[in-house]
């Protein structure tokens, strides 16, 4: 059983996405780039709630992979 789980993790943390073709995904606390677009990615908050119960997964995706960057402002 404690295989399936860290399996299941494993497998969970690698869905998410933490890069973009415009730069490096953040998290819900880090400063944002004022020439960038950020949007929140839905894949990485459906497996955070997801995998709610094992705590390990959203404290990931919530610190270091909330916002990815969607495109370059206009100046």
């Amino acid at each position: 059983m404690k295989k399936l789980a860290i399996v299941a993790l494993c497998l969970a943390l690698a869905g998410c996405i933490s890069r973009t073709q415009y730069g490096e995904c953040i998290g819900a606390f880090d400063d944002k780039d004022p020439a960038k677009i950020y949007k929140v990615d839905p894949l990485n908050v459906a497996l955070a709630i997801l995998f709610f119960e094992t705590v390990f997964v959203p404290v990931v995706v919530v610190v270091s992979e909330t916002l990815c960057p969607v495109g370059e402002k206009k100046p």
